[in-house]
């Protein structure tokens, strides 16, 4: 445990959006490009797994199967039939959260993980991170996330728009 104060959410998001700055088009939708992203956001992953839980504490270690952290990723960019079911970005982050967060890839810190994975993610699609956002608000959706209280993508991708626009508007 660290004596000094855990860094705040924005400066974590900060780091993270300097950290694996890429020029990949993350709004393509080619096969190759999105092997890519899936590569690229699992790696992010297993990241800011390890970071959240050095700086907030936790079980670090391996995670409990790799293949399951780029399975969940992976499922936010699935098609059926050409079709994309989660097309909007908001859309694709609350698959991001909800697969790392209920799908529990890592030994700890899954929550901290799944919302990290989505932030960073809408990063890259042109929503940088809000300048501030209610920490008890978060903490609390998470957790909702998690306990299976929280499962619709939409609802999810909807609390996501809210806390980065501070609107209650729905999301694009």
């Amino acid at each position: 445990m660290h004596d000094e104060a855990p860094p705040e959410l924005s400066d974590l998001l900060d780091q993270i959006a300097f950290f694996l700055a890429q020029p990949l088009d993350f709004t393509s939708t080619d096969p190759e490009t999105t092997e890519t992203k899936v590569r690229i956001l699992t790696a992010a992953a297993f990241y800011f797994n390890m970071l959240s839980v050095r700086e907030f504490g936790g079980r670090l270690g391996a995670p409990r199967d790799h293949g399951l952290v780029e399975q969940v990723v992976a499922a936010a960019f699935q098609t059926f039939g050409g079709v994309d079911p989660h097309p909007g970005p908001f859309d694709k982050a609350a698959m991001l959260l909800r697969g790392i967060t209920q799908g529990h890839p890592f030994n700890d810190g899954n929550k901290r993980t799944g919302f990290l994975v989505a932030a960073y993610f809408l990063e890259l699609m042109g929503y940088p991170s809000p300048d501030t956002l209610p920490v008890d608000a978060v903490v609390a959706f998470c957790l909702a996330v998690s306990a299976g209280d929280l499962r619709d993508v939409e609802a999810i991708a909807e609390k996501l728009w809210q806390f980065w626009s501070g609107d209650s508007e729905p999301a694009p």
